[in-house]
């Protein structure tokens, strides 16, 4: 496999604080076990032969061996929806790989290939593109038969004792039936399972917390529980050496002489009623008046020259007018007398205008985008973005969430942004039959649960070292 120079540390950029001694030991076992069973081996070899064979029936994916459980044991990822969705739910479905003792494969389509490099040394997590069982696996009727929410569904949980194969649908998308796999019950019921194929676009990985069956070993993982994204990610995701020599050279031409560097992630979701010019004013409001990040303006020019802090701005939207608004401001305004900034620069990367998850062109320019902004002292991002989601957490910073145009009108009043407690992501969809906060305020029994309501989505979960209500 090449090597990634994504993956060598770089002193201009934040250093991740260290892994537990116990996460380390975990990694390199999961790595060991990658190696022996990854699709070059021959474990892989003779399962993708035996699944080869199979039909949309379930007698056809019946184990050769019922009763003992394969060495190799495998969990493949079907990604979709945007790159922040991709990466918070790849994430999750490695920690589950790691929790189970399986495998951890994906499914790239063209739009995701090059993008990343192999995690794991000398070895590969890419499914073989003549795998064409996945084709079969991702059909309607397949799934009518082997999913877990179908299979609980009809109450044929005696088929996971037999079965090769067994979908997970843990996506936005989900039934009442699919939410059952957060039980510790069914994943007694499926731990033998030998391909667990998922579909997911969500960051689950804090209701894995909340399974009595993963918690005392996730505590022993995860000590600080409020930066569990930001090490996996900065484990998991390497930058191709495309992609990371994009990143590089940006960062080295614009942002890295500057004394402080600024990331503004913004997204408009309702561009016909809430345009960049009613938006602006209030990132204005948060980044000059609240959250002071950036220096306020004064109207007329002044000859004093200025000694203070030098800082960058990096701005990640598909609408251009908020880098060309904030870049003609500090441009050709001063900064207002009282200010420690001695000067404002403002760059942008990217010139696209529409979100095209499944261009790999976008996709790259996208990746780029969340990396840059990773390597900023301070970020504004846009509330219940999973793009926002995945560039602070890989920073470890927390950031100020720009509040929902629509709260705006409502309360004009009300601040413009808020800042986070932490840089973790938020679960928004998670399974409503149970509010583990809810029932502590009704005296449950049991571990206390490391989460909390999200500061942007107060129906969301996030995990938390306190609990916060």
């Amino acid at each position: 496999m090449r090597s990634s120079a994504s993956s060598y540390p770089n002193s201009n950029h934040q250093k991740p604080p260290p892994l537990s001694p116990y996460l380390l030991s975990r990694l390199r076992d999961y790595e060991h076990r990658h190696k022996r069973c990854d699709p070059l081996s021959e474990p892989f070899q003779r399962y993708s032969q035996e699944l080869d064979r199979v039909k949309n029936s379930p007698d056809s994916l019946v184990r050769k061996n019922a009763d003992s459980a394969s060495d190799c044991r495998y969990i493949v990822f079907t990604p979709f929806a945007g790159m922040g969705n991709r990466m918070l739910a790849l994430s999750s479905a490695f920690l589950y790989a790691l929790l189970t003792d399986r495998v951890l494969l994906v499914d790239f389509d063209p739009s995701m290939r090059g993008l990343f490099c192999e995690p794991f040394h000398n070895s590969t997590w890419l499914l073989p593109q003549e795998f064409t069982f996945m084709d079969r696996v991702k059909s309607r009727e397949f799934k009518e038969v082997f999913s877990l929410g179908n299979l609980l569904k009809n109450q044929n949980q005696k088929l996971a004792d037999v079965t090769s194969l067994l979908q997970l649908d843990l996506s936005t998308e989900y039934n009442d039936y699919d939410k059952l796999f957060y039980r510790d019950e069914t994943q007694e019921l499926v731990k033998n399972v030998p391909w667990l194929v998922l579909k997911s676009n969500q960051y689950f990985l804090p209701y894995l917390f909340l399974l009595p069956c993963f918690r005392t070993e996730l505590d022993q993982l995860f000590p600080d529980k409020e930066i569990v994204f930001h090490h996996l990610a900065r484990y998991l995701f390497n930058p191709s050496n495309q992609a990371w020599g994009r990143i590089t050279r940006f960062y080295d031409a614009y942002l890295a002489r500057a004394e402080q560097r600024i990331g503004l992630q913004i997204r408009v979701l309702d561009p016909e009623n809430y345009p960049p010019s009613f938006i602006l004013p209030h990132i204005l409001r948060c980044i000059q008046d609240e959250s002071r990040i950036l220096p306020r303006l004064q109207r007329n020019e002044t000859t004093t020259s200025r000694i203070g802090t030098s800082k960058a701005v990096f701005i990640a939207s598909l609408f251009t007018e908020f880098y060309s608004e904030l870049k003609d401001m500090y441009w050709t305004r001063p900064i207002a007398d009282g200010e420690e900034t001695a000067s404002v620069a403002v760059y942008r990367a990217s010139h696209e205008r529409n979100q095209e998850s499944y261009s790999n062109s976008h996709n790259m320019n996208a990746l780029v985008d969340i990396y840059l902004l990773s390597m900023c002292d301070f970020l504004v991002t846009t509330q219940v973005s999973t793009f926002g989601y995945v560039a602070f957490g890989l920073a470890g910073v927390s950031p100020w969430f720009l509040r929902d145009p629509r709260d705006y009108e409502r309360n004009p009043l009300e601040p413009a942004c808020h800042r986070a407690v932490s840089p973790e992501p938020c679960f928004q969809f998670h399974p409503t039959d149970y509010d583990p906060i809810a029932a502590l305020h009704r005296g449950a029994a049991g571990p206390a649960p490391v989460i909390m309501y999200c500061e942007d989505a107060i129906w969301g979960f996030k995990l938390a070292n306190m609990m916060s209500f």
